[in-house]
């Protein structure tokens, strides 16, 4: 039966390993998506192969230009489900456009909150949350207040 499996890659030789794979006769992916028209590796240092650990031998695997190593939990092979795979195929380009969305502003930039109770006040841009809404720096009786907005509430000026 065949399983996708993690695997490390040398620095920065992603794509070289891939093809590399490919041309052993393996199916490998490598995530990728197109940022500022440029490819761009999602996982780095990381590919996936499928292979049937039973019956295709998967020890040149190791000595693949390209190649560090398979991931391993203790003993085994890291797995990863088939259907992990395919949701990362389906989602690729869309998870680059939220990381472009979260990299609108920097730390120290000058906001606005365009609605709620809020609307008009303006704000330095402290960080963004683990749940994807903004940190920011007012000004509330005399002191700096960090408090948290929807990202689609701030604006830049």
């Amino acid at each position: 039966m065949k399983n996708w499996y993690l695997i490390k890659t040398k620095p920065r030789q992603e794509k070289k390993a891939k093809q590399n794979l490919q041309n052993q006769g393996f199916l490998a992916f490598c995530p990728m998506a197109k940022i500022n028209n440029k490819l761009v590796v999602l996982f780095p240092g990381y590919l996936f192969v499928q292979l049937d650990k039973k019956t295709q031998n998967w020890s040149p695997i190791n000595s693949t230009k390209g190649v560090s190593h398979f991931v391993k939990f203790g003993l085994n092979f890291a797995k990863t489900p088939t259907s992990v795979i395919e949701f990362i195929k389906a989602n690729q380009q869309i998870t680059v456009d939220k990381l472009k969305d979260l990299n609108k502003f920097k730390s120290g930039d000058k906001v606005q909150i365009s609605d709620g109770a809020f609307k008009n006040w303006v704000g330095i841009f402290k960080c963004y949350s683990p749940d994807e809404r903004i940190i920011l720096l007012l000004k509330l009786l005399g002191n700096e207040q960090s408090l948290s907005f929807e990202k689609e509430l701030v604006i830049a000026i």
